[in-house]
């Protein structure tokens, strides 16, 4: 594959003839199927796999007219909390670590997000 042509992405009109030109008799596993020993060793690997969910990074904001903190266990729900967007929440962090400092946000809240791995 050329340099010049990653990156694009193919419009809707060809992935239409692409998928119509792999349909039937051109799909390369056409009228065959798997073997026993294949299906056994899918089921094994479906059986044994990890489910590991990616953890959130604690959010602790603090309400500076009520006294009150709420942890929140992601961005995402912080951001739920806050009615606000998840990117505003990481470039006030940058920008908060780059000054030295942290403003309280809409003047009332005080957000730290924990990147402490523990």
């Amino acid at each position: 594959m050329s340099i010049l042509s990653t990156g694009r992405k193919h419009t809707d009109e060809v992935k239409d003839l692409m998928s119509q030109n792999r349909r039937g008799i051109n799909n390369p596993f056409y009228n065959k199927k798997h073997t026993f020993e294949t299906l056994e060793k899918l089921k094994d690997i479906a059986r044994n796999r990890d489910y590991t969910p990616v953890k959130g990074l604690e959010v602790e904001i603090t309400d500076l007219e009520t006294k009150i903190t709420n942890t929140h266990s992601s961005i995402r729900e912080a951001a739920k909390f806050l009615d606000y967007d998840i990117k505003t929440l990481l470039r006030r962090e940058a920008s908060q670590l780059n000054k030295g400092t942290n403003k309280p946000y809409r003047n009332r809240y005080i957000i730290n997000i924990n990147r402490d791995v523990k």
